[in-house]
This record gives C-alpha cells, structure tokens and sequence, in this order.
C-alpha cells in the first residue's frame, strides 16, 4: 500500500485560506469598498477668489498748489488714473478745451481739477461773479446795524432772510450765503466787523425773487445761523396776535346766597351774601339778590 508523503503546512486556527483564483475579485470588492466610504465623507469646495477690475481713467491734477487768476494752459499738471467710480462729480478729464479758461479758486496740487473752479479771464478779475454757481443769482439789499446783526453777517456767512410787516414778521429765504458786505470779501471778524450799509447775497432763483418782492413790503433783517445747524424754523411766521395770547376770560358774576336788612337809628342797611362774604346793598331791591334770580 502506497503512503502519500508531503509536508504539512502550519495554519493557525480558524485561519481562512483564501484561494489564489479569488484574488483579483477580492481586490475589486476591497477597492469599491474605499471608493464608496471616501464618497460618504462631505468635502470641503474652495472658493476662487475673484477680485473686481475697474476701468482706469487717467485725469489731470497740477503738480503744485494753483492760484486764482493762472491760466489753465499755464498749469502743470501731471497724468493720474483713477477708477471711473472715484473720480469726483465735475472734475476735468482734458485740458485742452479748457486752456484758454483762468482759476477761480485755488487748486490743490495732486487732486482732480473741478471744472466749478475754471471760467473766463474776466471772472477771474471779478472775485464775486467768480463765486456765482451755474443757476445761482448774487443780489445786493440795504442793511443797517440791526438787520445785519450789528455787522456779523459777514462775508461766508449763513443767514435766514426775514420780511418784517406791521404786525407780522415771515421766513423769505434760509440757508443763504454772504458773498461780500459793502464791497468786501473779508470775512468778518472782531477788527472789522462795523456797521454795513450794503450787503450781497447768494441765492436761488426763487429766493432771488421772493427777497426783491419782500423788499418795498417791510424791512429786511438777517437772522445769523451756524454753519453746523440744517434744521428749518418750526414757524415761518408769526403776528402780533400771538404776542397778546389767549384774552382772560371774564370774572364770573357773584353768586348771591343771602341777604339782610339792618335798622340803624332811623336808617335800614341793607346786605347781600356773595360767595360767603356779606356786602354793602344798600338802594337795591332785595329781588335782585334772590338765589331763585341768579344764573
């Protein structure tokens, strides 16, 4: 009888022995495994970052401070772009129809020139038309010591414009600014600050013709404000009927609750009790005094 001879191979107990035909399949399964427990996992998704472009606009500005008079073609100025969104409401973007024009107002160096602060040679020469916005009117009144608040109404000034009538005083124009007081664009302080005769103002279309038709009404007087202070008067008007108030009512008559009759020698007193107080009644007939009578 053959004996079959071989080397027995150590297992460990309850070891699994898998065949070598099932391993690429194992592998498969293994890998679908992974695969799906990676897709369970939440991933993070980063963000791109996207950063706005602007368009770029390049636009004069001077190099140096500009003063009032210099003409625009006398500028130097240097090219300095700017995003379309941040440059300033006005500001020149080419000089060249504007050469022949002259300062207005001094011009900062390295800002945008606003094309508010450039006209004609001749505004330049007259400081006052030179302050005088598109749209806006200058008009001069007379004053005295008393309308213009004792002289300190002066040049850059705020001011509310009142119309005093017989009987009544009215708001015609707030918010208004002094351009010059008898002829001079000081501004006002503790060494000039005397009585004027003239005074310029700077105002509206409306408030350039409500002033002139208040003129020949009344008086003119300023009501001097803070340059801090927006607010509008709680009241535009007011008239000697508010100053008196309301009339006291009248006294209300007495109330009679009595009366008596006393001999004196050969006179007869007669008295009449008025709100708890006895009086003198004498010559009057008793029924006047009767509680029945009394209203």
């Amino acid at each position: 009888m053959a004996i079959r001879s071989g080397i027995a191979r150590n297992r460990r107990p309850g070891s699994l022995m898998i065949p070598g035909w099932l391993l690429p399949s194992t592998f498969v399964v293994v890998a679908l495994a992974v695969g799906l427990s990676l897709r369970s996992e939440p991933t993070t998704r980063v963000e791109r970052a996207y950063v706005p472009e602007f368009d770029q606009v390049s636009i004069p500005v001077p190099i140096k401070p500009v003063p009032v008079g210099m003409l625009v073609r006398d500028i130097k100025v240097k090219m300095v772009s700017y995003p379309g969104h941040q440059i300033p409401e006005g500001a020149m973007r080419d000089l060249k129809s504007h050469k022949d024009d002259s300062v207005l107002a001094p011009l900062p160096a390295g800002l945008p020139i606003i094309i508010d602060n450039i006209g004609s040679p001749s505004e330049s020469d007259n400081p006052v038309s030179g302050k005088i916005p598109p749209g806006m009117r200058a008009m001069t009144i007379k004053v005295d010591a008393a309308s213009s608040v004792e002289g300190w109404a002066g040049s850059g000034s705020l001011v509310d414009v009142l119309l005093i009538e017989k009987g009544k005083t009215s708001v015609i124009a707030e918010k208004v600014r002094v351009l010059s007081v008898d002829h001079s664009l000081v501004p006002v302080d503790s060494s000039n600050s005397g009585t004027p005769s003239t005074v310029t103002l700077l105002v509206t279309q409306d408030q350039c013709l409500s002033i002139n038709t208040a003129v020949p009404l009344g008086k003119i007087a300023f009501a001097l404000r803070s340059s801090r202070d927006d607010s509008g008067w709680e009241s535009t008007s007011y008239t000697a009927e508010a100053l008196q108030g309301s009339k006291p009512s009248a006294k209300p008559a007495a109330r009679i609750s009595g009366f008596a009759s006393v001999r004196d020698g050969d006179k007869i007193k007669q008295f009449a009790l008025s709100d708890g107080h006895w009086i003198t009644a004498d010559g009057v007939s008793p029924d006047l005094f009767h509680p029945s009578k009394q209203e």
